[in-house]
């Protein structure tokens, strides 16, 4: 008999309420542990505390943006290198580009979907 595998805890990182509620309700519902973080300096706090297999982060937050969240997980092994995975408006090849080259290993654009969404966590959540 196969084993049950525990899903990965994922953190999402957004200023926006709204939008963290609605993401945490998406994964929660399809049995993704996940909390969240309203700015990248929470976002470090959290990351400090407990480990997560992934990173839903959001580009344009006050204080700390998502470019600079990103980078720093990636160059301080402390954090435990997450997989960063960006949920964000900003869809123009330049911060497509800055997204992977500062550590992110998918980008998706909002609107978007909960299919798209739990497409996405899922091919990561799988990445290892």
């Amino acid at each position: 008999m196969a084993s049950i595998v525990e899903p990965r805890k994922i953190l999402v990182v957004d200023d926006d309420d709204a939008i963290l509620e609605l993401v945490r309700k998406i994964l929660t519902s399809h049995g993704y542990p996940c909390d969240v973080a309203r700015s990248g300096e929470e976002a470090f706090e959290a990351l400090r505390r407990e480990r997560y297999h992934s990173v839903i982060l959001d580009v344009m937050m006050p204080g700390v943006d998502g470019f600079t969240v990103s980078e720093r997980l990636r160059r301080d092994p402390s954090f435990g290198s997450p997989y960063v995975i960006f949920l964000t408006a900003r869809a123009d090849h330049q911060s497509l580009g800055t997204g992977f080259t500062t550590g992110g290993v998918l980008y998706l654009t909002k609107p978007f979907t909960s299919s798209k969404l739990l497409d996405v966590v899922k091919a990561v959540t799988e990445m290892g």
